[in-house]
């Protein structure tokens, strides 16, 4: 998968992206760089979880594959997590929500795998706008 450091201008599919519209990346994380750890609010992974179950975008033809070790010897692949009784895969698409500023902060779906795995602590702008639900309108169409 990409990298890309967090805030930074948004550019995988910019062209989804309306004119006026701030997009900044969040959770595109790749062995070797460096990434902020923590723990968030309790209930931000449940958040986080409905979101990339109900409100996945930009969906692609394939999976990308988490890079990080596992406690595991062997990952699964493509990963796939359970949420509330539905069975994800994930690797394929993106999670955008609106902070209260009005950027997009637009991460990979993985981003629930590096929450729940790899410690992963996202900025606190990506934190509200998942708790508070703000799912970034749907593009129709590219081009």
């Amino acid at each position: 998968m990409t990298y890309y450091e967090d805030l930074s201008s948004y550019e995988y599919f910019r062209e989804s992206i309306p004119d006026g519209v701030r997009a900044l990346n969040v959770g595109w994380l790749e062995e070797g760089k460096e990434y902020a750890e923590g723990s968030p609010p309790s209930s931000f992974l449940q958040a986080l979880g409905v979101l990339v179950r109900d409100a996945r975008q930009m969906k692609t033809r394939g999976w990308h594959r988490c890079q990080f070790r596992h406690a595991s010897e062997q990952e699964s692949y493509p990963l796939s997590v359970d949420v509330s009784g539905t069975r994800l895969t994930l690797g394929g698409a993106e999670i955008r929500v609106v902070a209260e500023s009005g950027d997009w902060l637009i991460a990979p779906d993985l981003v629930h795998h590096y929450v729940a795995d790899h410690f992963y602590l996202p900025p606190a702008a990506f934190v509200e706008a998942v708790m508070a639900g703000r799912v970034a309108p749907e593009v129709s169409s590219l081009g």
